[in-house]
C-alpha cells in the first residue's frame, strides 16, 4: 500500500455507509486536514488516510482484508500478503473489527469515565457473550493489547500489519554466509550427536577463533538448523545415527503384494527376548527367556512357538513343527533372520546354516529365505512383537522394554516397591507352563482384533481360517522334527533332563546313541543306533523311597520289590545268557582253534564217565523217598503262603527262593531242604555253579548277614 493514500469524501462516505453531508460535518467538526485538487468540474478535497481517526482506518482495512479474500486486492498488497496463510489474514480482519469497536465505545464515552467504559467493553468481549464470532477467532485478550494495536496501525503502511507475521517475514531468506554454513554443518553431522546447544557453541567458538562473524543471536541458528535438516533428512540420520536407522527412517522400501500368496505360503521366523522373567527349570532361578515364534506372512496369524531356557537351536526347529501341526499343511518357504546375525543374538558360536537346518527343511519340500542384515522392514514379525508387549507389561515379574521403561521396583532406592512386589509375589516366579499358557491365551485374543493394512480390516483369524490346511500326520511330523542329541548308554539307562530314561531294550548296552525328544513332552524319548535304526522308546525310571519297607507306603513296597526283582531277572538272563553264548559259540570257536594249529587233547588219558540219565532218575527217586521220610518224622512245620508258591515254580527259580530263605536266617521246612540238597547235585545246578556263587555273595550283602553252610 502507498505511502500518501488518500480518501475522497465519497469514498469514506462508503466506509462509514452514510451520507456525504454528514462525513463532511464531521470532517469540520473534528478539523481534518485535507488536500485539495483539480478535477472535472472544479476541485475536491482528499484526506490522508493516515491523518484519518482511527476508526476510519481501521475500518478501510477491514475493507480491503474482505477484498483480499474475494480475490479482489491491489497489486501492491498481494504482494505484501501472499506469504501470509488465510488463518492470519482472517485473524488480521477479526482483530480490526475488535479495534474499531474499542475505539468507537471510548469515543462515546462521556467525560471523566472513559476507563470505566473501556473495563466494561473489555469484560462483556472477554466473557465471549457481546462478541462470540470475535472472541472465538482471536479469544482472550487485554485493553492494553488493542490499543498496541492502535499504535502499529498508526506507524505502518501495510493493511495487514495487524496480522501475526512471526516466521512469515524473511521466509526463504538465509542470513548466515557459507564459512558459518560449514562450520555449523561440520559441528552439528558429528557421529557423537551432540545437542544442538552444544553444536552453536561449538560453532561460535570456532568462528571467533577463525575470526568469522558469530554474531548471530541461537535462535538464529536454529532455526538455520531446523530448516536445513528438513531439507537433507537423509543426510542427517545417516551421519548421527548410523546405517541402520537411515535405512529404517529415510531409505526407500519396497512394497510388498500380499495378494499373490495364500495362508502358509510363506513363515517367518524371529526370535523375540522376552521382558518377563520365568522360573528356569534347569536352574530354578528367574530368568529373561527367548521365545522363537512361526509367524504366518498372509494373514498375520502367530502359529507356533517355543520358549528357551537354554541356549538350544532346535527350539527353532521344535517351534516349526508347532506351527506345521496348527497350519495343517506344509509351508512353501520359511523366512528365517539372517543367519550368523540370528545365532549371534541368541545363541554362542553357531550359524544357522551349518546347523543343518536347510537339509531338515527341504526334507520337508520347504525352501529357506534367510533376510538382510540389519534390515527390519523383511521380518513383518518385528511389528508383531513390539504389540506382544502389551502381555507382558501385565506379567508380575516385567522388568521393561528398555532402561527408561523399568518398573519402579528395580530402580534405585525404591525399596517401597520392591517390599509390595515380594509380598504380592511371596518370591515366587511363573513357570515355563504358565508362561505357554499366558502365551496362548494372548494369541488367541490378539488373532481375533480386526487390523489395517493388507488385511483390510479383518481379523488374522478369518484370513487363517479360510487357507488352513486339512491336516498332516502329526506322529510322522514329530519324528522329523524332533530335537536330537547323542548320549551314551550307561547302568541306569540314558541320562537325560536330570533324570535316566530306561527301557529293558537298552540292557547290556554301553555306548553312543542317537535321542530324539520333545521339550514339551518329557514322558518318554526316543533311542536310535548311531546308524539310524530305532532301538526303543524309553520312559524315566521311578525313584524309589530310601526306606521304603519301614517308611513307605504299600505303593512305596510294591515299587520297591518290582526293582528287586527285575534286577535279579537282568542279573539271572545275564549270566545264563553269557553261559550258553560260550558253550554255544566261544567254546566251538575255541576248540576249532585248537585243533587248526595241532593242539588236541591227550586220547590216553582217562575221561570222567557222566552219571547216566537212569542213575540220575534213581538218585531222584531215592531223594524223594527220604523226603517223604523226613517230612512224616517232622509234621510240625506249617506251609505258608511263601512255600506253598514254590509248588508252581521252576526248579531254579525255586531253590534261589529257598537260598534267599536261608540266607536270611529263616527256617526251612525239611521237604525244601531236601529238596535243596537234591537240586545242589544236577547238571543244572553245575552248569550254573559261578551264578551261584555269586548270587550267595551279593545276596549275603544285600541283608547283611553272614552265610551259614
Amino acid at each position: 500500500m502507498e505511502q500518501d493514500t488518500h480518501l475522497t469524501l465519497q469514498s469514506i462516505a462508503d466506509l462509514e455507509q452514510k451520507t456525504k453531508s454528514a462525513i463532511m460535518r464531521r470532517a469540520g467538526k473534528e478539523n481534518w486536514s485535507y488536500r485539495e485538487i483539480t478535477a472535472r468540474g472544479g476541485t475536491k478535497r482528499e484526506y490522508s488516510l493516515y491523518e484519518l481517526p482511527t476508526d476510519i482506518q481501521v475500518l478501510y482495512n477491514k475493507v480491503e482484508t474482505e477484498k483480499q479474500n474475494s480475490g479482489i486486492i491491489k497489486k501492491d498488497d498481494q504482494e505484501n500478503t501472499s506469504d501470509l496463510p488465510q488463518q492470519q489474514q482472517t485473524k488480521a480482519a477479526a482483530k480490526a473489527d475488535l479495534l474499531r469497536l474499542y475505539l468507537k465505545s471510548v469515543k462515546n464515552s462521556g467525560w471523566g469515565s472513559k476507563a470505566k467504559t473501556r473495563t466494561s467493553f473489555m469484560r462483556a468481549y472477554n466473557s465471549g457473550i457481546a462478541y462470540p464470532k470475535l472472541f472465538n477467532i482471536i479469544g482472550k485478550t487485554h485493553w492494553k493489547t488493542i490499543e498496541g494495536w492502535k499504535r502499529l496501525l498508526q506507524s505502518s503502511t501495510d493493511s495487514f500489519s495487524l496480522a501475526d507475521r512471526r516466521g512469515y517475514t524473511r521466509k526463504g531468506q538465509c542470513i548466515l554466509n557459507d564459512e558459518q554454513e560449514k562450520i555449523l554443518l561440520k559441528c552439528v553431522l558429528h557421529p557423537n550427536r551432540p545437542k544442538i546447544s552444544e553444536v552453536i557453541r561449538m560453532a561460535k567458538h570456532i568462528m571467533h577463533t577463525k575470526g568469522i562473524s558469530n554474531g548471530h543471536s541461537e535462535a538464529t541458528y536454529r532455526r538455520w538448523l531446523k530448516d536445513w535438516k528438513k531439507h537433507n533428512n537423509h543426510i542427517w540420520v545417516f551421519s548421527r545415527e548410523g546405517a541402520k536407522p537411515w535405512n529404517d527412517k529415510c531409505a526407500r522400501y519396497i512394497e510388498r503384494d500380499y495378494s499373490v500368496i495364500n495362508v502358509g505360503d510363506i513363515l517367518v521366523a524371529d526370535g523375540h527376548v522376552l521382558n518377563f522373567e520365568i522360573l528356569n527349570p534347569w536352574t530354578g532361578k528367574p530368568k529373561r527367556m527367548t521365545m522363537i515364534l512361526w509367524y504366518d506372512m498372509k494373514s498375520s496369524f502367530p502359529l507356533g512357538w517355543e520358549i528357551l531356557p537354554t541356549e538350544n537351536t532346535q527350539a527353532i526347529a521344535s517351534a516349526l513343527r508347532r506351527a506345521i501341526i496348527r497350519l495343517g499343511k506344509y509351508p512353501k518357504v520359511a523366512y528365517l533372520d539372517n543367519g550368523k546375525a540370528f545365532a549371534s543374538r541368541f545363541f554362542s558360536n553357531t550359524d544357522l546354516e551349518q546347523e543343518g537346518f536347510t537339509g531338515l527343511f527341504e526334507r520337508l519340500g520347504i525352501q529357506t529365505i534367510f533376510a538382510w542384515p540389519y534390515h527390519a522392514q523383511s521380518k513383518t514379525v518385528e511389528r508383531f512383537f513390539s504389540t506382544f508387549s502389551e502381555l507382558e507389561r501385565w506379567c508380575p515379574s516385567y522388568v521393561g522394554t528398555s532402561i527408561e521403561k523399568k518398573p519402579p521396583r528395580l530402580m534405585r532406592g525404591e525399596t517401597l516397591h520392591r517390599r509390595v512386589y515380594e509380598k504380592s509375589t511371596q518370591g515366587k516366579c511363573i513357570t515355563l507352563e504358565q508362561a505357554h499358557r499366558a502365551i496362548a491365551a494372548w494369541f488367541d485374543e490378539y488373532a481375533k482384533r480386526p487390523q489395517r493394512g493388507h488385511l483390510k480390516g479383518k481379523s488374522p483369524v478369518e484370513i487363517f481360517l479360510d487357507g488352513k490346511g486339512p491336516g498332516i500326520d502329526a506322529a510322522e511330523l514329530r519324528y522329523l522334527m524332533m530335537s536330537m542329541e547323542i548320549r551314551t548308554i550307561r547302568r541306569n539307562g540314558i541320562h537325560f533332563l536330570g533324570q535316566n530314561y530306561y527301557h529293558p531294550e537298552l540292557y547290556g548296552r554301553k555306548h553312543a546313541v542317537v535321542i530324539r525328544y520333545d521339550l514339551q513332552d518329557k514322558s518318554s524319548i526316543l533311542v536310535f543306533d548311531k546308524d539310524g535304526s530305532y532301538i526303543c522308546e524309553a520312559t524315566p525310571v521311578e525313584k524309589i523311597h530310601p526306606a521304603a519297607g519301614i517308611l513307605g507306603n504299600k505303593k512305596d513296597q510294591k515299587k520297591l520289590k518290582d526293582q528287586i526283582e527285575l534286577k535279579r531277572r537282568l542279573e539271572k538272563d545275564a549270566s545264563v545268557l553269557a553261559r550258553n553264548f560260550l558253550e554255544e559259540e566261544v567254546l566251538p570257536e575255541h576248540r576249532k582253534q585248537l585243533e587248526s594249529i595241532g593242539v588236541l587233547p591227550d586220547p590216553d588219558k582217562p575221561k570222567v564217565k557222566e552219571p547216566s540219565q537212569k542213575a540220575i532218575e534213581l538218585d531222584e527217586e531215592k531223594i524223594l523217598a527220604e523226603v517223604e521220610a523226613y517230612k512224616k518224622e517232622n509234621d510240625q512245620s506249617e506251609a505258608t503262603d511263601y512255600w506253598s508258591d514254590l509248588q508252581s515254580m521252576s526248579e531254579m527259580d525255586r531253590y534261589e527262593k529257598v537260598l534267599e530263605a536261608e540266607i536270611q536266617g529263616w527256617m526251612i521246612p525239611k521237604q525244601w531242604a531236601a529238596f535243596a540238597k537234591y537240586y545242589e547235585q544236577t547238571t543244572e545246578y553245575d552248569r550254573h555253579a559261578d551264578y551261584w556263587e555269586e548270587y550267595k555273595i551279593k545276596t549275603t550283602m544285600m541283608y547283611q548277614m553272614e552265610v551259614t553252610k
